[in-house]
């Protein structure tokens, strides 16, 4: 699947979504919705940071929360999505839809 048809496929299950983003594997932007953009990696980078201070390996998924709103993030076969969503989304869900999004344009099982 092309990552602009896994996007439009996660909004359809996805209503609390506000931005998305996939990457690959070099950090560049496959497809995003909302402006989040190369940036939004940072997340990844800082939660690995924090990782790598505790004696952890790279992080695979970490959440952001902030007042008005819910950061996510996960790594899927070296690819990324990042994702902004409502704050009263539920973790489990977005993390499963956007693993699913990552795993449709990567063709892992």
């Amino acid at each position: 699947m092309t990552p602009d048809a896994a996007l439009a496929e996660l909004l359809e299950v996805s209503d609390r979504l506000r931005s998305i983003a996939l990457f690959d594997e070099g950090g560049t932007v496959l497809a995003e919705i909302g402006g989040l953009g190369a940036g939004a990696l940072g997340i990844l980078t800082a939660a690995d940071d924090a990782a790598r201070l505790l004696g952890r390996p790279p992080v695979s998924q970490c959440e952001v929360g902030l007042p008005e709103a819910l950061i996510f993030a996960v790594r899927e076969q070296g690819h990324a999505a990042i994702a902004v969503a409502d704050p009263d989304a539920t973790a489990g869900l977005v993390f499963y839809d956007l693993r699913q999004a990552l795993r449709s344009v990567t063709g892992a099982a």
